[in-house]
């Protein structure tokens, strides 16, 4: 169901006189090309060559290698950028953030990198929406909330929806979800006054776009850390929790991807199937107390735990240290989690 959205960027301003509106950008490459553009626009005789003449770089192609992704931008090159764009003090602000974020090394200075685009950014609908789409994600609940509308007994109340949430939230937050649903269009009510969820997502194709990334980052951490909260809170008859350890190789590896594919859409099949009965045998008519429905988190990840041999000399490895603390017991082959 969560899938990474792409590049929402404005569109391409080559057959337009008006300059592009950096607020509207997470991709500062994105911006880059914009900018490129109108200025070619609007500035006689503007060219790579001129551009890296007037922001005092060597190579004349400079803008180019950066837009089209041969170089990144470092930190110091910010300043000499916006001399050679002639951004405003606040677009060159702006600008130091996105390249800020790009650049950044974990999840959390690129969160605390957005939350300072936020302050700067003013909120029109642009900004907007792309805020929206990143709490949908970034709020672990909100798209728990929109399967829970799926629930015959739903109802549109900030209070029953903070209730029956597992770990519970406050009833504000609970409410904060229902609008921004609302607002995305991904639930909506209908004539009896019943809200529904649609069919509607915030995914826009292949690409990624940054924040968004980011927000799709920040889901997954959160659903791994309910996923280790249930071996404690969740009887074990609720909750299924397994683990493999195996080799792959690369072709291996892409093989397992597509079997989880495959897993995740029989999944959303049995889903979307009315109540089944014992045996899985589908049985009509309103669900009992036995069959009642729940909303369930699946949690797929495959990654690596022993490090590639051609990047052994980038460690300096210490034989005599003693292992972490986090290096506990795991599962081996087949074994089967509690």
């Amino acid at each position: 169901m969560v899938s990474e959205p792409d590049s929402a960027a404005p569109l391409s301003s080559e057959n337009t006189a008006e300059r592009p509106d950096i607020t509207a950008y997470t991709d500062y490459r994105a911006y880059l090309r914009a900018m490129a553009a109108f200025l070619r626009v609007v500035r006689p005789g503007f060219s790579f060559r001129s551009f890296a003449k007037r922001a005092g770089f060597a190579s004349p192609n400079y803008l180019k290698l950066v837009t089209d992704g041969m170089r990144n931008l470092a930190p110091d090159s910010v300043d000499k950028f916006a001399r050679g764009l002639g951004l405003s003090r606040r677009e060159h602000e702006v600008f130091r953030i996105l390249v800020a974020m790009a650049n950044a090394r974990t999840d959390d200075e690129r969160n605390s990198l957005f939350a300072r685009l936020r302050e700067r950014v003013v909120h029109d609908e642009t900004a907007r929406l792309r805020d929206d789409q990143f709490a949908v994600y970034d709020m672990w609940w909100a798209l728990v909330v929109r399967e829970m509308a799926n629930l015959p007994e739903f109802e549109h109340d900030a209070r029953w929806v903070a209730r029956r949430l597992r770990p519970r939230v406050r009833s504000t937050q609970a409410q904060r979800a229902l609008e921004l649903l609302e607002r995305l269009g991904m639930l909506t009510r209908g004539a009896d006054g019943r809200t529904r969820a649609t069919d509607r997502t915030v995914s826009t194709g292949p690409e990624l776009q940054p924040v968004q990334s980011l927000a799709v980052r920040n889901y997954h951490r959160a659903h791994l850390d309910l996923a280790a909260r249930s071996l404690d809170e969740v009887p074990r008859e609720a909750r299924n929790i397994t683990s493999v350890t195996l080799v792959l190789s690369e072709a291996g590896y892409a093989e397992a991807v597509e079997e989880i594919a495959k897993l995740r859409r029989r999944l959303l099949e049995i889903s979307d199937n009315p109540v089944r009965g014992r045996g899985g045998a589908v049985t009509q008519g309103e669900p009992d107390q036995a069959s009642a429905r729940e909303v369930y988190s699946v949690v797929l990840s495959l990654y690596p735990v022993t490090q590639p041999a051609r990047d052994l000399r980038a460690f300096e490895v210490d034989e005599d240290e003693p292992p972490s603390e986090d290096a506990g017991d795991v599962g081996g082959r087949g074994e089967e989690g509690s």
